[in-house]
């Protein structure tokens, strides 16, 4: 199996801010969730293959990938489930609302799986 991307690309190219110990957890995660997605497996032959602007595309999604994966999507905790505010007999709770509801983690997933190469997801 193949991380598609690494941590120079990580670093110099996306900007990202993990570090490379982080990084290298993500990554395993991102390039599988990609192979869910995309129409064919990936070997070091097809990637070579594919254009300088697919790869680049590849490689920033893998690293959006991780960044998602550290930031929402890889944390129960983060779900936000229910009312925000209660209030019962004059007493109010409000519950932080900086969390995101599953659906909203999902659209962001499916917004970053959106930038893989045409090439890779024309068929599904």
């Amino acid at each position: 199996m193949i991380n598609y991307a690494d941590y120079s690309f990580y670093i110099e190219d996306y900007k990202g801010s993990l570090s490379a110990d982080l990084f290298s957890s993500y990554i395993i995660k991102a390039s599988r969730e990609i192979d869910k997605n995309i129409n064919c497996e990936l070997s070091e032959e097809k990637i070579s293959k594919l254009s300088e602007r697919e790869q680049w595309q590849l490689k920033y999604c893998a690293c959006e990938l991780c960044d998602f994966f550290k930031n929402s999507g890889d944390n129960s905790q983060i779900y936000g489930t229910g009312a925000d505010n209660i209030s019962i007999d004059g007493v109010s709770i409000n519950k932080s609302s900086n969390k995101k509801s599953e659906s909203q983690i999902e659209k962001s997933r499916l917004s970053i799986l959106s930038n893989l190469p045409t090439s890779l997801t024309r068929y599904l």
